[in-house]
C-alpha cells in the first residue's frame, strides 16, 4: 500500500538531512506503528507522504503508483484534533466531503451521520467542539479523517494529549474501528507499550536522521486486551524496543 524507495529530505538551512535514503513498506490492511526518539524525523515522514514536503531524492508510492499527481490517497490526522471552533461537530466531520465536492448536501449529511454513529457520537453533531471531552474530540477528528475516503490513514500521536485512562479506552476503540474497516494505518507514537498493543508490526527508527527502520512483528493476535501486554512475548518485545531506542537517543 505504501512504499518508500531510497527517500531523502533536508530542511533548508539544516546541516544534515532529516531523512536519509529511507526505504520501507506497509502492506494493504496492515496496522503499523512507527516509533523513535523525539526529533528523529517521524512526523517529517508523514509530511512527505502527504506532499506537504517534497523529497530531495527517491520515490514514494501508494497503491503501486507514485504519489505525484495523486489525490485523496491518504488521510492525515495530526497530534491536535484541529476542530474548527466556529463549526459544529458535524460540520467539522463533513469538511473533507465539502473539499472533494461531487456530492449533494443530502449525500454529505447521510455520510456524516453514519460517521458520527460509527465513532459513537450520534446525537452530538449539533454541538460545538468545546462541549466535547478530549476523547470525543479525537473520535470526531478520526471520523473526519475517514471521510477523506482514503484507504491509507496516517495518525500522528493522536492520543498523546489524553490522560492515561482515556488513552487506554481510545486504543481499544481504535483497534475496534480498524478491525471493522481494515484500512491501512501508519501510526506514530513515542509509547512503546501503545505500539505493541495496537500494531501488527512496529517500525523503529535506528537513528537520527532516519536512514533505516528496523521491523519487529508483534507476537500477539487480534483481538487484544490490556492483559495481552503482560504476556511474556509482549514484555520481551517491549524490553527489546526500549533498549534499542535508548541506544539511539540523540
Amino acid at each position: 500500500m505504501l512504499d518508500f524507495q531510497n527517500v531523502s529530505f533536508q530542511y533548508p538551512g539544516d546541516g544534515a538531512p532529516t531523512v536519509d535514503g529511507l526505504s520501507f513498506h506497509v502492506d494493504r490492511g496492515e496496522f503499523v506503528c512507527l516509533v523513535g526518539p523525539s526529533g528523529c524525523g517521524k512526523s517529517t515522514v508523514f509530511r512527505l507522504i502527504c506532499q506537504l514536503l517534497r523529497p530531495s531524492g527517491g520515490r514514494i508510492l501508494v497503491g503501486g503508483r507514485s504519489i505525484d499527481g495523486q489525490k485523496n490517497y491518504c488521510g492525515y490526522m495530526p497530534q491536535s484534533d484541529l476542530l474548527f471552533p466556529w463549526r459544529t461537530v458535524e460540520e467539522n466531520i463533513r469538511l473533507p466531503l465539502e473539499i472533494r465536492g461531487g456530492r449533494s448536501r443530502q449525500e454529505m449529511d447521510a455520510l456524516t451521520a453514519q460517521a458520527l454513529r460509527t465513532v459513537g457520537l450520534d446525537g452530538w453533531g449539533k454541538r460545538s467542539p468545546s462541549e466535547l471531552s478530549g476523547g470525543m474530540r479525537q473520535r470526531a477528528a478520526f471520523a473526519r479523517t475517514t471521510l477523506t475516503g482514503s484507504e491509507l490513514l496516517l495518525l500522528d500521536e493522536p492520543f498523546s494529549a489524553l490522560d492515561y485512562l482515556t488513552r487506554l479506552a481510545m486504543r481499544e476503540w481504535l483497534l475496534d474501528q480498524w478491525q471493522r474497516e481494515r484500512k491501512t494505518v501508519l501510526f506514530i507514537t513515542h509509547d512503546v507499550e501503545e505500539a505493541i498493543f495496537l500494531s501488527g508490526r512496529v517500525l523503529a527508527a535506528e537513528g537520527s536522521p532516519i536512514g533505516r527502520l528496523a521491523s519487529f512483528p508483534v507476537p500477539l493476535g487480534y483481538p487484544r486486551t490490556v492483559e495481552s501486554l503482560g504476556r511474556p512475548e509482549a514484555l520481551a518485545l517491549k524490553r527489546q524496543l526500549i533498549a534499542m531506542l535508548r541506544r539511539r537517543e540523540p
